[in-house]
């Protein structure tokens, strides 16, 4: 049974590589067209098959040998539909502008429940879809990189994360030494399937935005932002005082017409990180995830998410991107529960160094390629314990 599901793994690996071979490779950036600032993970989309996400410094690098046109996107900005031919260049993206609140026709409680009613009705009718998904993540001791891991997933993708199922990963880290400790976190890749949604507020979960009693715990307010004649609301979610157990807090984009949540940006106030048994540190958690409808129903794009703490006499950052790749190419081979050690698991999967050729859609930033060229050249990826 193993020995089939590594020859099915290997036989499309070769595929997915040989498909590549023909591709142009194209490499650009995404900037803000007044500011110029860069914007990070800004959406490029050519087909199904075939689509990227900028990175946190706005580059992106996509392979496809179509040469029709790209659509660039990004929430709170004017889409462009550029040639694919275009694509190694700079592409400039306008933003929306701040609008007054009579567009709105209801009350904001009115336009919350009626986006709460819809996502549930999704729930109902597409909750066992699936998607690939691409996860990175890098840990920081101040400033050097002592934990790197990537690895591909299997996971239910409507509007949050869920029965995560792991394809394959890498792993590579710095020992620590009795002078020079780092600290490490295997887990982190929990927090991906943080939801903005639920029924009822679940005990020991963190409060989510988009709950039916979300009165009881929210103050809200709203902008409204708009190009031409389209709108786009940003509800934003700010916890009543008294609450003290862990509850995200933010905005959230929706589209005015369709109610399509485009995004959530915000953070999870009162959080905690337990390096020990005994042991319970502030943890300072941001969160941002950007949405698609393009197979019919609101599901996860992207998420960026980046976490700091203090322990052992230093400034500890953990940064955490995920990239849905699109239906299934690969099947997952090892179901992951929500506290697993995703190292432990990569460490019982035999290292394929040929599956990390493949182009995932996510350029890697400068500093990425240092540490992966560091740890490369160390020979340390490997799956070992």
């Amino acid at each position: 049974m193993k020995e089939n599901i590594k020859k099915n793994l290997l036989f499309t690996i070769l595929v997915f590589l040989s498909l590549t071979i023909h591709a142009q490779k194209y490499q650009g950036s995404i900037v803000d067209s007044e500011s110029q600032q860069s914007l990070p993970f800004a959406t490029i989309y050519v087909d199904a098959d075939h689509k990227a996400l900028a990175n946190a410094n706005g580059e992106f690098s996509i392979e496809t040998s179509a040469t029709g046109h790209a659509k660039i996107s990004c929430v709170g900005y004017q889409e462009a539909i550029v040639p694919v031919a275009s694509l190694n260049s700079i592409i400039k993206l306008k933003p929306y502008t701040i609008n007054l609140k009579e567009v709105t026709a209801y009350p904001i409680d009115a336009i919350i429940n009626k986006i709460i009613n819809k996502l549930l009705a999704e729930t109902v009718q597409h909750k066992e879809q699936t998607s690939n998904f691409f996860f990175r993540q890098s840990t920081f001791n101040d400033k050097v990189c002592n934990e790197f891991i990537e690895s591909c997933f299997c996971a239910k993708s409507e509007i949050s994360l869920r029965g995560l199922s792991l394809i394959t990963g890498r792993y590579a880290a710095l020992p620590s030494t009795e002078s020079n400790r780092y600290s490490y976190c295997t887990n982190f890749f929990s927090l991906s399937q943080l939801g903005i949604l639920s029924r009822k507020v679940v005990k020991n979960m963190p409060i989510p935005i988009l709950t039916k009693d979300y009165k009881k715990y929210y103050h809200v307010d709203y902008t409204v932002i708009q190009n031409q004649q389209h709108y786009i609301y940003i509800i934003s979610f700010k916890a009543k005082k008294g609450i003290h157990r862990s509850i995200l807090e933010g905005n959230l984009y929706v589209d005015s017409e369709s109610l399509d949540v485009l995004k959530f940006a915000g953070h999870l106030s009162h959080s905690t990180l337990s390096p020990s048994k005994h042991e319970k540190l502030p943890l300072n958690l941001s969160i941002t995830t950007l949405y698609t409808s393009q197979r019919g129903f609101t599901e996860v794009e992207s998420e960026d998410i980046n976490g700091s703490y203090h322990y052992l006499g230093k400034q500890i950052r953990i940064n955490m991107l995920v990239f849905n790749m699109g239906e299934n190419k690969f099947k997952g081979k090892k179901h992951i529960k929500y506290n697993y050690n995703l190292k432990e698991i990569i460490a019982k999967q035999k290292y394929n160094p040929q599956f990390w050729k493949i182009n995932f859609g996510i350029k890697r930033t400068k500093l990425e390629r240092q540490v992966i060229e560091l740890f490369e050249n160390k020979n340390v990826f490997t799956n070992v314990k």
